[in-house]
């Protein structure tokens, strides 16, 4: 028989094994929990990103849709206002789909011409002519012009006599017999806009006015859009990294759109560039690129040239393929659609030539962009998704 003095022991020992026993069954229980936890927390999250690709797709849908509806309105609108009348269209006209534009004056010009006759045909040839745009859209929306030294202004031609655009030949003063209105200058036009590339003086935002120099414009002329003259308005002009037009020295520009940011190179992988040439001999990319070797050379070098220039999304908050990101991660493939094929692609990190780590005075980093196109897929679109003349893809790449 065991002795007295033994039993609290042997009872203690039983206790401290029941205890652990209780303590091992209680973190086991914890951990399953914890672990049953985490996964609802992932599958609520998932089903949460789902939902909202699916709000945003919708929103983005009827939002191109509602802004149909609302130019359609506009359309008939205009219509039943116009007291021209349409029967004298040939029924092949009347078959022709054609849009219209509310358009609606942000400023009108202040002008000493007064009068048509005696305005610079070209403003250009009168550089010293003086003007001023009087803005009637907010002070803010022109933070930043000072900066250009150029602007396009987009106008309409309010002092023409005509009250409708019908003729398609016209006899240019200088011309010696009739070529097309649209191979002119004429304000005499379909519709009546013009277009005229003038100097920036000085900017006002007090009284929202832009002083300009070179003005070929009435006085009163109303001003639909303004556009910042940049450097590859220049024809010929391929960017400072590459060999083309030389800025002039009078043209200024602000410091972000001098900015060079093009990648460094565009690669295909051998089984994309077979995959392009089958799309290509698909007629996949037709009229504009046929089945020919011209057309496939001329396809291929569209797409580095639109490559190179980063077409990835500019929004600042993704950390990874995004515009000027190089993650070198070869699973973060990118896709932009062009003609009826999907082009995918990577952008990595891509060592600069080693020149004993000294700058060759060529502007190289150490590191560029490195673009490979890894696939060019067939994609198709249900035609009753176009919207606007836009496609909204229905159906995955094949």
């Amino acid at each position: 028989m065991p002795s007295p003095s033994s039993s609290p022991s042997s009872a203690t020992l039983s206790v401290a094994v029941v205890a652990a026993a209780s303590i091992i069954s209680t973190v086991s229980a914890l951990s399953v929990a914890y672990w049953w936890h985490q996964r609802t927390v992932t599958q609520v999250h998932q089903e949460w990103q789902s939902l909202r690709q699916e709000e945003r797709t919708g929103r983005i849908r009827a939002e191109v849709k509602l802004r149909t509806l609302v130019k359609e309105q506009q359309q008939l609108k205009q219509q039943q206002q116009s007291s021209v009348s349409n029967t004298e269209q040939s029924s092949t006209n009347s078959k022709k789909k054609t849009t219209s534009m509310h358009l609606e004056s942000i400023g009108v010009v202040v002008s000493p011409y007064t009068k048509r006759m005696g305005t610079p045909r070209q403003g250009a040839l009168v550089p010293s002519s003086r003007g001023r745009i009087h803005f009637s859209c907010p002070a803010v929306a022109l933070d930043g012009i000072a900066a250009y030294s150029h602007l396009w202004v987009v106008f309409e031609f309010h002092a023409n006599t005509n009250v409708r655009h019908t003729r398609n030949k016209i006899r240019p003063p200088r011309a010696d017999g009739k070529v097309g209105t649209l191979a002119t200058r004429s304000p005499h036009r379909p519709n009546a806009l013009g277009l005229s590339l003038v100097a920036i003086e000085k900017w006002d935002a007090v009284s929202r006015e832009l002083h300009i120099s070179g003005l070929d414009l009435v006085h009163h002329t109303p001003v639909y859009d303004v556009k910042p003259f940049v450097p590859w308005d220049l024809p010929g002009y391929r960017g400072p990294a590459l060999a083309g037009t030389a800025v002039p020295a009078v043209l200024k520009t602000p410091a972000w759109v001098q900015q060079d940011d093009a990648l460094a190179r565009v690669e295909f992988c051998d089984a994309a560039l077979v995959q392009l040439q089958d799309m290509v001999q698909a007629g996949r990319l037709a009229p504009l690129y046929t089945a020919s070797v011209a057309g496939f050379g001329a396809v291929r070098r569209t797409l580095q040239e639109v490559l190179a220039q980063d077409p990835r999304s500019s929004h600042k908050g993704l950390k990874e393929n995004a515009r000027g990101s190089q993650s070198g991660d070869a699973d973060a493939t990118y896709k932009l659609i062009f003609g009826q094929t999907q082009v995918e692609f990577i952008v990595v990190d891509m060592p600069a030539a080693d020149n004993d780590d000294e700058d060759d005075g060529d502007g190289d980093s150490n590191t560029a962009g490195l673009v490979q196109v890894v696939a060019v897929r067939p994609v198709d679109f249900d035609p009753e998704d176009y919207v606007d003349g836009v496609p909204l893809i229905s159906s995955s790449a094949r």
